[in-house]
């Protein structure tokens, strides 16, 4: 049993590390901050999630595999969100934009007024 745990560690560690190598190169390799912050955000939620999900499976007791996979929740809720957040203020303060992507006419306080009315 013990290297059937080790094994499924192993592939989910390993799967992590080559899910975040990909994100780190995409990161690099993108040019426009919208798809590096995608690229950076994948690297987060699931090679992160990956790489912990793999030591949940190789804990020594319940208690420590319950509070890293709570760290994978608090993960996918909050790498996302704090990622679209990041991209909306480029979006919003970049005035070269326009050259390589297409935003809705919009601004934060022009969002604002419609949604009051």
């Amino acid at each position: 049993m013990e290297t059937v745990r080790t094994a499924i560690t192993m592939v989910l560690v390993l799967a992590g590390i080559i899910v975040c190598g990909i994100g780190v190169y995409g990161v690099f390799k993108f040019r426009y901050a919208a798809n590096r912050m995608h690229a950076a955000a994948v690297n987060d939620t699931l090679g992160i999630g990956l790489c912990l999900l793999g030591l949940a499976v190789s804990a020594p007791d319940w208690g420590t595999a319950l509070k890293m996979l709570l760290v994978i929740v608090f993960l996918w809720i909050a790498s996302p969100v704090a990622s679209h957040m990041v991209l909306r203020l480029e979006i919003e303060t970049n005035e070269e934009r326009d050259k390589y992507m297409t935003v809705h006419g919009l601004t934060a306080e022009g969002e604002k007024e419609e949604n009051e009315r």
